[in-house]
């Protein structure tokens, strides 16, 4: 019989983790064959202090996921589905625009009929991330962000290549409230959540907040550090506390919230089928066809560190080996809070946590790696794999910062020095003001200083979206500027450009912005609105 994982040794391993990383608190739990443990570190919030338990509620994030595929599982094994016509059956092979035909429309027609729901929950539609381009206005729903997709450009071809996209799995989501007739969280909670015992896991802030205000429960602070980790002036900075994120506009691409102890048992509903045997729980059948791998991930040396060989991605989960060993994760990450699971079938073993802090399920990958090893039995002396992983996520910061750092000459190829520099057709305050993309939204541009007070910039505080986040844009020659974009106290900083356009009788028209980092070149042209 396996004993705890939880001992004195490795209460300092991830005490030492979360001092590493500025996380305030994490919630683990492990299960290993018939056996399950949990514990909680640290702190859910801070002001005041309250101490993290397995039973502390955490956003899930992006394990999500897998959640809303296993619901389109059970739903394509059902009964209601096997009972219609064959011509009407819906299986993962179907196309989204069958289901909800006036709602899923894409940019090309032609791929708008061959999207499947494998194709949407598997990472493989070709669109990127878009993430600025929901949130607001009417795109604060599963059916606004659906309709949305009909606006945002491809940069794949369908199935050419992974790339991860949160918008399908927002469509999929639509769909299955569509054949089911109820909100996913009510699917899930008939068809999952209440046959597993998963009392504590709610559809999005709004379920949880009931919960918090009926039955006291505890939802985690996100926490994020405003220095990045090994930045000479890291140990100055400071936890700045996030505010709670609504999320149900993304549904089943990352808004669950549930506990540690919650997710011990839809853990062991993955590792041990045959104990749920009921009717609509998982059979070895469906988890079967969700861990079938879809395509090959595209992965850097800092994601598969330390995983063996090839990455690839089922429905919901990222798929590789570890010593031998077949394992299946998804990391997940909010503002100021993150997740991640990890299951290893042939052990009957599997981690869960949850830190509140941001990105803290990338920053803690290497304590699922330290708590697997000691499952593995590998001596002391030869668990090498949490330090090689930690070291591997730090020099990933590294090298982000070292790409914004030689972001605007790769942008403008060099030329932003004074030679040739040419000044704005306009004073910068003419350039200020409301500007609306039919993608994206609208964007409201003030003036200021410069962090160095050497030239006035532009501005925009993007606090109207699911992820916020902060434009500055910096003049650099003519209608050329250079665009810094980050999130509100996060100090990662990522690089784009934009040109503004003046219009023949003088006045400021457009500026036109490459707000999708895959895309580059892709400007986005936001026309300017005549003041109120």
């Amino acid at each position: 019989m396996p004993s705890s994982p939880f001992t004195p040794d490795l209460d300092t391993v991830v005490e030492n983790a979360l001092d590493r990383f500025h996380i305030p608190g994490v919630s683990f739990s492990v299960v290993h064959g018939e056996d399950t443990w949990s514990k909680g570190y640290g702190y859910s919030q801070l002001e005041p202090r309250k101490d993290v338990t397995p039973s502390t509620l955490f956003y899930a994030a992006s394990t999500s996921k897998a959640h809303l595929c296993a619901a389109w599982a059970v739903y394509i094994a059902s009964d209601t589905n096997k009972q219609k016509p064959k011509d009407e059956q819906i299986s993962f092979s179907t196309p989204l625009a069958d289901i909800i035909r006036e709602d899923f429309v894409l940019s090309d027609p032609i791929r708008t009929t061959q999207v499947t729901i494998e194709d949407a929950v598997s990472h493989r539609t070709g669109l990127p991330r878009h993430e600025l381009s929901y949130g607001y206005e009417d795109k604060t729903t599963v059916k606004g962000l659906t309709r949305n997709l009909r606006n945002l450009p491809f940069h794949n071809e369908l199935r050419a290549e992974f790339e991860y996209c949160n918008t399908p799995f927002v469509a999929a989501s639509h769909a299955l409230e569509t054949v089911t007739g109820k909100p996913l969280a009510d699917y899930l909670r008939e068809t999952l959540w209440a046959p597993l015992g998963m009392k504590q896991t709610y559809g999005g802030y709004g379920e949880a907040a009931q919960a918090i205000k009926h039955n006291n429960d505890v939802l985690a602070k996100g926490h994020t550090w405003t220095k990045l980790p090994q930045d000479p002036a890291e140990q100055d900075g400071h936890l700045e506390e996030e505010g709670y994120m609504d999320l149900s506009e993304i549904s089943g691409a990352g808004w669950a919230i549930s506990t540690a102890d919650d997710y011990a048992k839809w853990m062991r509903a993955w590792l041990d089928p045959t104990a749920h045997g009921g009717k609509g729980l998982l059979t070895e059948d469906m988890i079967k066809e969700l861990w079938k791998p879809r395509s090959i991930v595209p992965a850097s040396d800092h994601d598969k560190t330390p995983f063996d060989g090839i990455m690839t991605y089922g429905l919901g989960w990222f798929i590789c080996t570890y010593k031998g060993h077949m394992l299946y994760w998804h990391p997940g990450g909010l503002t100021g809070a993150g997740s991640l699971i990890v299951l290893v079938p042939d052990l009957k073993w599997g981690v869960t946590f949850f830190p509140n802090g941001d990105n803290g399920g990338g920053k803690l990958k290497g304590l699922a790696v330290e708590l697997l090893d000691r499952a593995l039995g590998i001596p002391e002396h030869e668990r090498t794999a949490m330090q090689k992983t930690d070291d591997s996520v730090l020099a990933s910061y590294r090298e982000m910062a070292n790409e914004y750092d030689k972001a605007r000459s790769d942008r403008f190829g060099g030329h932003t020095t004074a030679v040739n520099r040419l000044p704005l057709i306009l004073s910068i305050e003419q350039y200020a003001g409301t500007y609306r993309n039919e993608t994206y939204g609208p964007l409201r541009f003030t003036t200021q200083k410069s962090s160095d007070g050497s030239q006035d910039i532009l501005l925009c505080s993007i606090d109207d979206r699911t992820w916020a986040r902060t434009l500055t844009l910096e003049h650099v020659n003519s209608h050329y500027w250079f665009v810094t974009m980050s999130g509100m106290h996060s100090p990662l900083k990522t690089a784009s450009k934009a040109e503004s356009r003046v219009g023949v009788g003088g006045m400021v028209e457009a500026i036109g912005i490459a707000m999708e980092a895959s895309l580059p070149d892709a400007l986005f042209w936001f026309e300017k609105e005549a003041p109120a």
